[in-house]
């Protein structure tokens, strides 16, 4: 009993002293209150900043300007040589993206490449979605490599509370497009451009032509269609007619494998359809009706003379009783390989509502129910369609290889509410 005692007391000497000491160190090492004075209200910072950057910061309370750097001007659409997309083997050209390098590169005998999987092609440059919409399309396709690669054009449009997957679009086909025509519907204070002007996008700002379509709203979309084409022309400086001319709607994000298909080659029929996965309110639920199509590409070349410079002839045609091969020259996608996505109604419950109470106005919709939080969220949670009866299809984001964009896939912190269904009840697990 003795010792156990005496080890305890030594235990309780040593944490005594150890305290002592932490505080001696704590005193030695405080500066003076002079020293400290004047930094008590100053924001930590974590970044090493250049000289001029301190000399910015030290200016005192005036305003920093805001971080908008969009194209406000004429614009240049840069040319780049297809050579660097692709490498030679042994005297054999392949798609760099494409093509499996490690057996290529151990192996200088292969007089053909040889191709990862989920690519085709003599040079592996065809992504499986436009390898099987050129064999369904039945139709005698000759593919030539550009010396030049096309430059796209995307426009897409933004209803009120889109900016998540406008965000998206622009990170998922950045290293894609050339420039993003953005058009916004929505005038209030806190729209798109204001968000641009906070950083939002701040890197990819220089591909970005902001467009503000909200007086044109009550406008035939033909009128909408003219003035964004007008304002294209305007700013491009170098507009040629076999650039890419690509249009969605809101929510809309298109396959990057197949736009970058579309830059290297010529030869192939259009214009262009994509079939769409239609998800709905994240891309962890899938309408039944499961895809949706839209009008995707085309030349400018095709659009200028052809359709008398507006696509919203096109989309006339689409809805109209013609079938899909009356229509495109190619629908990029299947059921089970998608040209890209429709993520309908991927926003927050609130907003949701909002949106949902513009389309009753205009009867778009119909709901029988009171349109709450609650009832939508209950719709999220139990994977309902607006109608509260039909069923929505559960998608496994570990299974599908076609569950969502890469960005989304690579930044699921960031886009945590798209990928994981935050409403859902216990018994459905």
């Amino acid at each position: 009993m003795q010792v156990r005692l005496d080890g305890k007391l030594a235990l309780l000497y040593t944490l005594l002293i150890l305290q002592v000491l932490i505080v001696m160190i704590y005193v030695a090492t405080t500066p003076p209150a002079e020293l400290t004075a004047s930094t008590t209200r100053a924001s930590v910072s974590f970044v090493k900043f250049e000289a001029s950057q301190v000399s910015q910061i030290n200016q005192g309370n005036r305003k920093r300007p805001p971080i908008y750097l969009t194209i406000n001007g004429e614009v240049a659409l840069k040319d780049v040589k297809t050579f660097r997309l692709f490498e030679v083997y042994n005297h054999t050209v392949c798609w760099k993206f494409g093509v499996d390098e490690h057996k290529m590169r151990s192996n200088e005998r292969f007089e053909r490449c040889i191709c990862n999987q989920g690519w085709h092609g003599l040079d592996c440059g065809q992504p499986e979605v436009v390898w099987r919409a050129i064999m369904a399309s039945k139709q005698n396709v000759s593919l030539k490599r550009r010396k030049t690669a096309r430059r796209i054009i995307h426009i897409f449009f933004l209803s009120d509370y889109d900016s998540a997957i406008a965000e998206v679009v622009v990170e998922e086909l950045y290293n894609v497009v050339d420039l993003f025509v953005i058009c916004d519907f929505n005038n209030a204070e806190d729209n798109f451009r204001h968000k641009l002007s906070k950083g939002l996008l701040q890197r990819q700002q220089k591909k970005i032509l902001y467009v503000n379509v909200a007086t044109k709203s009550r406008k035939p979309s033909r009128t909408v269609s003219k003035y964004v084409w007008d304002r294209v022309k305007a700013v491009v400086q170098n507009l040629r007619d076999d650039d890419i001319y690509v249009t969605t709607e809101p929510e809309q994000i298109l396959n990057s494998r197949a736009l970058m298909f579309l830059k290297a080659y010529d030869g192939w029929p259009q214009p262009i359809g994509f079939r769409l996965r239609w998800s709905v309110y994240g891309f962890f639920w899938q309408h039944p009706l499961k895809t949706t199509i839209t009008l995707g590409a085309y030349t400018v070349g095709l659009i200028r003379n052809i359709y008398q410079s507006n696509s919203v002839l096109l989309r006339q045609r689409l809805d109209g009783d013609a079938s899909e091969r009356d229509i495109f020259g190619l629908v990029i996608g299947d059921l089970n390989h998608y040209g890209g996505w429709y993520c309908n109604l991927c926003q927050a419950p609130a907003n949701i509502i909002i949106g949902l109470r513009n389309r009753i106005q205009s009867k778009e919709v119909h709901i029988e129910n009171t349109i709450d939080v609650p009832f939508v969220e209950d719709l999220i949670g139990s994977g309902l369609w607006l109608d509260g009866k039909t069923g929505l299809l559960r998608v496994s984001k570990s299974r599908d290889s076609y569950f969502a964009p890469e960005t989304i896939l690579n930044n699921t912190w960031k886009y945590d509410w798209l990928v994981e269904n935050f409403y859902a009840k216990l018994d459905y697990y």
